[in-house]
């Protein structure tokens, strides 16, 4: 019987570790908010602390920064119905929860090693409310499908954090996201499924991001300066004004 892939690629902490950090008794706990107009050529050693303050930035509203069009694509008819949701030991919910395909293979690359985790909002067109395990599901395999047809060669993000602060396996952490413009490289994307310039993050995202933060710099043994939101690598408006002070003062507290 083939094993499914762990999320952590083959190293699995222990059960007490992933229980402890993620508070898993029961199940607790996109696509392109990308500005290609500011690249960014420095590396991330070069990046700036995360305790300096980010001075304002001269954004620049692109389509592209928004993961979702107005319209959805039409997706196959005959997609096979939505997986049984069963978390693995970490309390993550499988990729074959929610995707009905696969990555290109033949173009995604490495993710060699890991050095810093990015943290986004999905930046929907309009708020997003649903918070059912079904309905999300499909929003995921929506936005796969979507950035799919944007010559992604899969899901931009490595991990969502939905409403209800499940986790969901999104790419796999071998491969490189598509996330971070010029920045994909050592680089996990995690994505909080919203708008947060048009709704606020619920307070069960808002305690899975400190966990599962946690979680992730444990794994990889990551400094908290290593953390950043998208707006701190790249021009963008990327979490949010309902994230991003958010994420500042969780990381000024030491909290993630």
């Amino acid at each position: 019987m083939n094993r499914p892939e762990h999320p952590f690629n083959d190293r699995q902490p222990s059960r007490r570790t992933f229980l402890g950090l993620l508070g898993i008794g029961a199940l607790g706990v996109v696509t392109g908010c990308e500005n290609p107009k500011t690249p960014v050529t420095r590396g991330t050693a070069e990046m700036p602390p995360v305790d300096a303050e980010v001075g304002p930035r001269a954004l620049v509203v692109d389509p592209e920064q928004y993961h979702l069009p107005t319209m959805p694509p039409k997706l196959p008819a005959n997609r096979p119905p939505v997986a049984a949701v069963k978390p693995d030991s970490a309390g993550i919910l499988p990729r074959s929860a929610w995707a009905h395909a696969g990555p290109d293979l033949a173009r995604v690359d490495a993710m060699n090693g890991v050095r810093l985790i990015t943290f986004h909002h999905s930046g929907d067109p309009k708020p997003f409310w649903e918070n059912g395990v079904p309905e999300t599901a499909q929003h995921l395999e929506y936005v796969r499908e979507y950035h799919r047809q944007r010559n992604f060669q899969d899901i931009g993000y490595h991990f969502a954090i939905d409403r209800m602060g499940r986790v969901w396996q999104l790419r796999s952490l071998k491969y490189q996201g598509q996330h971070v413009r010029y920045n994909n490289e050592h680089n996990i994307g995690v994505v909080c499924l919203g708008n947060f310039d048009m709704q606020a993050m619920t307070s069960q995202q808002k305690e899975r991001v400190k966990t599962f933060g946690q979680l992730l710099r444990k794994e990889y043994n990551l400094p908290i300066k290593r953390i950043y939101t998208h707006q701190e690598i790249v021009s963008t408006e990327c979490p949010g004004h309902g994230m991003q002070p958010f994420m500042v003062q969780v990381r000024k507290q030491g909290l993630i």
